[in-house]
């Protein structure tokens, strides 16, 4: 067959078309290979570069004992969601860390997400975008639907629950039916503007001994690690525009390979962000920052504020500001968590008021703890 060659315009044209077709595939392939793999410190240097200095609270309402009734439709409270993320707005907060949990996913999924849409509309209203966390492994091992139990008088957190509980975190068929949950929350929220962050497992390994009674999970981090890989990897395949994170909480040395256990190697390996929590002073946290510098990645200090063991907002937050690494107290509105009181009260209640408060930040009635503490904390996030 005879080739009539083509009008050199024409040759052009095509020639262009054909270039962009290749570069889509091309993109299109790289794309392709970059889901489920971990971010480069490069792209999460980048990410985090784009964001303001990250200044928060792990938030739930006062009205909520723990996660279930934060998003149970029966005591899902708006109203008290959106009074209290103003305080904290107030303040110069601009994210805050926040708790799902499968069980309302498995009891209803579509008022879950529609649950879930109305608090980011208030967070967005607040110009707050929060960290989301999918698993917790601390307190009670035994988390049911429905009512909840009322608080426990003068105890730090009586009322908050694991999950996934100890029946399905022991064992592996159990975990693998969780896929479901992690990747249908983050296909709904991956690409949401909305959502600042994906912290996957909270604590994994907490040992939560006093919590468990004499059926304690023996080999809770073997079988959290196992978890902590799974979520990564689901939420890999979803790949969503955010960071994946667990962080390192416990430990002697976080930069010691040979020294940690299976699901602090595990964060530490998978993590695009590094995150960890630090309830200590200065001195603890500086060798802490020095530890995971090494990584060579952005680092958010997920978890803070113990005042009676030193991590204070006076003794802590301008540190990290200097480091400009991200931060989130605990609490932020004294209620049914009884989290102002300090973790012992597990095993001996305390009585009457606290002193100092352990965790949160304001009363029920919007009053601050200390006047002092906050006019404190705005001097430094530019609050007015």
């Amino acid at each position: 067959m005879k080739l009539i060659p083509l009008p050199s315009r024409h040759f052009s044209s095509c020639s262009s078309s054909l270039f962009a077709a290749a570069m889509a595939c091309t993109l299109l392939a790289a794309s392709v290979a970059a889901a489920g793999e971990r971010w480069s410190a490069e792209k999460a240097n980048e990410w985090y570069g784009k964001q303001p200095w990250l200044v928060g609270c792990n938030f739930s309402p006062n009205t909520a004992i723990n996660q279930l009734e934060m998003w149970q439709a029966e005591t899902f409270d708006p109203e008290t969601i959106d009074r209290e993320l103003g305080w904290a707005a107030s303040i110069g907060m601009n994210t805050v860390r926040v708790f799902l949990h499968d069980v309302p996913y498995q009891d209803d999924a579509e008022g879950f997400f529609k649950r879930i849409d109305q608090f980011l509309d208030i967070c967005a209203k607040h110009k707050i975008r929060p960290m989301v966390v999918l698993f917790d492994g601390v307190w009670d091992p035994d988390p049911q639907s429905g009512p909840q139990r009322r608080p426990r008088l003068g105890v730090h957190n009586s009322g908050w629950v694991q999950g996934p509980g100890r029946v399905i975190l022991a064992d592996p068929k159990k975990q693998d039916a969780l896929k479901g949950y992690v990747t249908a929350v983050i296909k709904r929220y991956g690409q949401d503007e909305r959502v600042l962050a994906w912290d996957l497992f909270n604590e994994p390994d907490n040992p939560n001994s006093n919590s468990y009674g004499p059926l304690e999970l023996k080999n809770k981090d073997e079988a959290a690690e196992r978890l902590v890989r799974k979520s990564f990897e689901w939420a890999r395949e979803v790949n969503p525009s955010q960071p994946l994170t667990v962080g390192v909480w416990r430990g002697p040395e976080w930069d010691a390979h040979d020294k940690l256990n299976l699901v602090h190697k595990a964060a530490l390996e998978l993590s695009d962000v590094i995150s960890f929590h630090n309830y200590d002073g200065p001195e603890i946290l500086n060798g802490r920052i020095a530890q995971l510098r090494k990584t060579g990645r952005p680092l958010i200090c997920t978890e803070f504020l113990a005042r009676g063991n030193g991590s204070t907002w006076e003794a802590v937050l301008p540190i990290f500001k200097k480091e400009k690494i991200g931060c989130y107290c605990w609490g932020l509105v004294d209620g049914k968590t009884n989290t102002k009181y300090p973790w012992p009260t597990w095993a001996m209640p305390e009585l009457g008021e606290p002193k100092p408060w352990h965790h949160e930040i304001f009363h029920t009635d919007g009053k601050p703890y200390s006047d002092a503490e906050v006019k404190f904390i705005k001097g430094l996030t530019g609050a007015k």
